[in-house]
């Protein structure tokens, strides 16, 4: 079950194997082996690949038809840190004036 949802998950994010490889930090050939011979991930890939899907454990395992609501926790960049630190000290009113100038920026 867990070789068919994994390519389900590949399909709908139209992701291939080599990204998913670049972005979890699992070789492609250890991919590559689940596909070809049949071989299940350990826990730790596991969760890896849950969370860059987005899913739940059980959900990819083949346990749950659910995908669950899966919370991630990335750590911040440091310019992220600083930026956060920032924000929190300013005022009401400046941190409306910056989100109306971010959003001008990105759009």
């Amino acid at each position: 079950m867990f070789i068919i949802r994994l390519q389900e998950l590949l399909n709908e994010t139209n992701t291939t194997k080599s990204q998913i490889a670049l972005k979890t930090n699992i070789p492609l050939q250890t991919i590559c082996n689940w596909f070809e011979r049949g071989s299940l991930p350990t826990a730790d890939k596991v969760i890896k690949l849950a969370d860059y899907f987005e899913v739940s454990t059980d959900y990819l395992l083949g346990r749950s038809n659910d995908v669950g609501i899966v919370e991630i926790k990335k750590e911040l960049s440091h310019d992220q840190q600083e930026l956060l630190a920032l924000y929190n000290q300013m005022t009401f009113q400046d941190k409306n004036q910056l989100l109306g100038f971010a959003k001008a920026l990105v759009y």
